[in-house]
């Protein structure tokens, strides 16, 4: 933990021992992962390019990148404004972001190049907090200054501050070998996106940077950004209203009654790691919690601190009556970059992120739930401020609809989805489809393999036999398409290689192969299902039957093409 103030390091201190080598935590020696906290190193080095006029952060990008390419989707351009805000309009890109052993880590061009995010949305509208950003604009600062990323990073911050145990190796370099692969052994994942996640610093350094912030670019050892830089890296470049906290330059923004707060934070399954700084008071914290169950601790210290340094009024909120539109507000939202996304990682998306369920009390409270509860009153027209008077809460609205909710200091807007697009009601349609679907698929042929058992002759043969051979097809190419993709999952896992999450194993593209067939055979067993109405060749029973089957696969389908499994 480091807190700097007035110019100088207040305090500068470990606790506890490493998880890795046992060896006491100091300030000065200690790695420490950050996380995303990463991306303020990242979006410093560009600033510095900015201020050299290397770059103009409102030109598109496309005219610095010399090794990756953008693609067109909208006729505003992506700028270096957009990436350090987050609101170049990419879909979260999980794959190729992590990679399970450092010795699969790639190139950043390489890393970057690779599964490239869809763009969703039009740049400089909403926010979309994604590693991409930041990835891609470590290597427009490698691609301006002729330099890896890495080497830039260590020319023009951390030898001018003398932070010479930070860094953006897989494992920090200042260890010895054994330590080091004893913290990699430790370690659940290793960032491939070293820009966007993969600094490693102590609270020592971290202390430097801060001040360097906080104090016109520089410290006593050196310089990192002019004074002018510095200050136009902290002003607002975004945000989506008036009322809402926006984003600096890499920062988010945040008040305290009146006064504003730049933060960053990072976590992971093994850490967690905050950087505030409060620059009206000339005031900086930067601590990190590292293992394995370090939950809220972060949080906690970080509001617990805040709470004695940058006090709050006691005062709360109430509401002064219901707000003119709560029946349009009241239902469910999910992330803008979740409901939008095109890649097959969307469900595991909507697991990890939760939908934020919206509703209004008869006092006028709007009530918002993620697990935990928060309370909000509306201020003005779709605007409601939390009743500890601290965040504010947006409704966007066009053509008279609310179409997103955007809330002060979160990484996304969140768009309102129906009843259908909830994991728990799909989870069940596929299940009732599933068990129906099975009942002719695995029916049919035994109740075959049991007449042919006893001797009882049927014939099946044209029209109908196709029929269920088509329905077979599908469902058997469908449910093979799951096991496929579960086997593939366990099989790189077992091999301890990347992941279908870190880098997807070549060849992996054919399994999709299994679904874009079963939907072919849906189709087919479809029409089947009119002929057999129209021709009549079973029964009532049997045809309400094969009707209940065949539509119980496009029920499959659907939530197959609703989740991106029928395209690699």
């Amino acid at each position: 933990m480091s807190v700097v103030h007035d110019g100088t390091v207040a305090l500068s201190k470990g606790y506890g021992e490493t998880s890795f080598d046992g060896a006491a935590v100091t300030a000065t020696e200690t790695p420490v992962q950050t996380g995303s906290v990463s991306k303020l190193i990242t979006f410093t080095a560009a600033m510095g390019l900015v201020d050299r006029d290397e770059i103009d952060p409102d030109v598109d990008v496309t005219e610095y990148l010399e090794s990756v390419s953008i693609p067109d989707a909208y006729d505003e351009p992506i700028t270096l404004a957009h990436l350090a805000t987050h609101t170049p309009g990419f879909e979260i890109r999980a794959r190729n972001d992590t990679v399970s052993d450092r010795n699969h880590r790639q190139p950043l061009e390489e890393a970057v190049g690779s599964y490239q995010p869809a763009r969703i949305h039009p740049p400089g509208e909403l926010k979309g907090y994604t590693n991409y950003a930041a990835a891609l604009t470590g290597q427009l600062v490698a691609d301006v200054s002729g330099s890896s990323f890495e080497a830039y990073a260590r020319r023009e911050i951390f030898d001018p501050l003398g932070m010479d145990r930070s860094t953006f190796a897989p494992t920090p370099d200042h260890l010895d070998p054994d330590t080091r692969d004893a913290l990699a052994t430790e370690l659940p994942w290793h960032s491939n996106v070293p820009p966007a996640s993969g600094f490693w610093s102590t609270g020592a350094d971290m202390a430097r940077f801060m001040l360097a912030h906080l104090e016109g670019g520089r410290t006593d050892s050196g310089r990192m950004l002019s004074e002018a830089a510095t200050e136009e890296m902290h002003r607002q470049w975004f945000t989506p209203h008036e009322k809402l906290g926006g984003m600096a330059f890499g920062f988010f923004e945040r008040t305290r009654d009146d006064v504003r707060l730049l933060t960053h934070s990072g976590e992971g399954p093994a850490y967690g790691s905050q950087l505030v700084l409060v620059p009206e008071l000339d005031l900086g914290l930067f601590v990190s919690f590292q293992g394995r169950q370090t939950g809220n601790a972060v949080g906690s210290f970080r509001d617990a601190f805040l709470e004695r340094y940058v006090p709050t009024g006691d005062e709360a909120l109430t509401p002064d009556g219901r707000p003119e539109r709560a029946d349009e507000l009241e239902g469910t939202y999910r992330a803008l970059q979740i409901y939008e996304s095109t890649t097959y990682e969307k469900l595991l998306l909507s697991t990890y992120s939760s939908d934020r369920e919206v509703w209004i009390e008869d006092d006028g409270t709007l009530v918002m739930d993620t697990g935990s509860v928060s309370r909000w009153v509306e201020i003005e027209p779709l605007v409601f401020r939390r009743v500890d008077g601290q965040r504010t809460l947006v409704f966007h609205e066009e053509g008279g609809e609310i179409t997103a909710l955007s809330i002060g200091g979160a990484g996304s807007a969140y768009v309102p989805i129906s009843r259908l697009d909830d994991v728990t009601v799909q989870a069940r349609l596929a299940i009732g489809a599933s068990i129906v679907a099975l009942s002719g698929v695995l029916g049919w042929p035994l109740a075959a393999a049991v007449r042919r058992y006893r001797g009882v002759a049927r014939s099946s043969a044209g029209p109908a036999r196709r029929a269920r051979l088509a329905a077979g097809a599908a469902g058997g190419l469908l449910f093979g398409f799951v096991a496929a993709f579960v086997v593939a999952a366990l099989f790189t896992s077992i091999l301890d290689g990347p992941s279908l999450i870190d880098r997807p194993p070549r060849g992996f593209g054919l399994v999709f192969g299994l679904s874009i067939a079963g939907t072919v055979a849906t189709l087919a067993a479809a029409g089947y299902a009119v002929l057999a109405w129209r021709e009549k060749f079973w029964t009532l029973a049997a045809r309400l039957h094969y009707t209940a089957v065949v539509g119980s696969l496009a029920v499959l389908v659907w939530v197959f093409r609703y989740w991106n499994l029928l395209w690699p």
